[in-house]
């Protein structure tokens, strides 16, 4: 029996339309190790403070990234380098829906596959067990699509009042080993 990714049961049927990057870095393998290369746009001094906090990466450009994705029964956990900082979650399903948790910071995105690429929309947030207000975030999403053949990125996250607290976009490549 072959074993179904987090994606593909998210997804369904259309995540067998999806070009072979995408389907790829979001298969059932246990372990897929990429790298690329990625521009990071920050924010101002508390935006800068959220990020820290998040886990997520400071502003650079042209910063080497790597990924390593683990994949288990119910989770995959995501462990992102970007130069030398270290940025890891773990995503899983709940309710037909992806779930990233980013230390205490968890975050529930729909999910949504076109024909060349899977979009993240923000659903619910919360930090530990307290609930946080979509509203206050102004801007959370995720595109995943095909630029040359590559698998590509664009992350973005902002409060609103506080303006973005971190937007990155690049590529990757598998590294087969």
């Amino acid at each position: 029996m072959t074993a179904i990714s987090l994606f593909s049961r998210i997804l369904g049927p259309a995540f067998e339309r999806l070009p072979p990057a995408l389907k790829s870095i979001h298969d059932a393998r246990s372990t897929k190790l990429y790298a690329g290369r990625c521009d990071i746009r920050g924010g101002g001094p508390i935006a800068r403070a959220i990020a820290r906090f998040a886990g997520v990466p400071i502003a650079q450009t042209d910063v080497p990234i790597e990924v390593t994705v683990n994949v288990m029964d119910a989770s995959e956990d995501w462990i992102r380098k970007f130069g030398t900082r270290r940025m890891q979650s773990r995503l899983t399903c709940r309710r037909q829906r992806i779930e990233e948790r980013l230390g205490p910071l968890v975050l529930t995105f729909n999910l949504s596959a076109g024909q060349e690429r899977i979009v993240w929309s923000l659903y619910s947030a919360r930090l530990a067990f307290l609930p946080l207000p979509v509203t206050w975030l102004m801007e959370c999403a995720a595109t995943e699509s095909v630029h040359d053949g590559r698998y590509g990125f664009d992350v973005s996250a902002g409060v609103r009042g506080i303006g973005l607290v971190v937007h990155y976009r690049g590529w990757l490549i598998e590294h087969h080993g």
